[in-house]
């Protein structure tokens, strides 16, 4: 099954409201075997402003399957894609520049995204990103590449750490729009061998003011092992007041 064409827009992130009511039950976590915890509320869509599309080409969306995917990425791939035939969960495209993901930021020439610096496909991170309609829930498939090498044969730490901020960041961004990473605590419990395909399940828990907690969950494709656990506090911005960081823009 391949993906629906996707907009040169970015979708318009949401902002969650204070209520009581638990989300629906996640069909797709069957994939899974982690307890289905209520997330803090169902959000009402607030559209958070963006800008027109511009004339720019349309930017290689990296989060789809190329060559460097094993047989185990293609197949988890698959099995999740098939949870958005319904609207419950959706695709989140992934481009290398952070124009291609928000035109209205207006800087970001010259730069490339941590997470996909690298030209040769499969030799850092290969990942896919998957958001829960409801809000608050996201699920990141990822196979670590030979770049990313910490002790032989096993994937860095710092690596791990890096796509479970990417992947608390991008619920954390879709719960709330503009945040920043405040703290982001890890347990490590098995390593992660390279070339292997591994599951973050990551969600929102709770919410006070501008702060958000989220929790992460890194396991084994198949659910087994349980290779990290980590915890992640983030903040909301006020964009009418925050600066925007200064970049090459050349």
């Amino acid at each position: 099954m391949s993906p629906s064409p996707l907009s040169l827009c970015p979708v318009p992130h949401i902002l969650l409201s204070p209520c009581p009511r638990p989300h629906p039950p996640v069909p797709v976590l069957s994939l899974v075997p982690l307890p289905l915890s209520p997330s803090p509320c169902v959000p009402v869509p607030v559209p958070i402003p963006q800008a027109p599309c511009s004339g720019r080409a349309a930017p290689q969306d990296l989060a789809l399957p190329n060559g460097s995917w094993s047989r185990a990425m293609r197949e988890l791939y698959e099995r999740l894609l098939r949870g958005t035939a319904d609207g419950s969960w959706r695709r989140v495209p992934s481009y290398r520049n952070v124009l291609d993901h928000f035109p209205a930021v207006g800087q970001g020439r010259g730069t490339r995204l941590f997470m996909r610096n690298l030209d040769t496909e499969g030799a850092g991170f290969e990942y896919v990103t998957f958001l829960h309609r409801a809000g608050g829930r996201a699920l990141c498939l990822c196979q670590t590449g030979p770049y990313l090498e910490g002790p032989p044969g096993f994937t860095h730490g710092g690596a791990i750490a890096s796509i479970i901020d990417t992947t608390l960041g991008t619920c954390a961004l879709d719960a709330a729009g503009v945040v920043m990473t405040a703290q982001l605590s890890i347990d490590f419990l098995a390593p992660v061998p390279l070339g292997s395909v591994v599951l973050l399940d990551g969600r929102v828990d709770r919410r006070e003011g501008r702060k958000l907690f989220l929790s992460c969950e890194v396991r084994g494709a198949e659910g087994d092992p349980l290779h990290a656990k980590a915890t992640g506090l983030f903040i909301q911005l006020d964009t009418t007041k925050s600066p925007r960081p200064a970049c090459n823009t050349r």
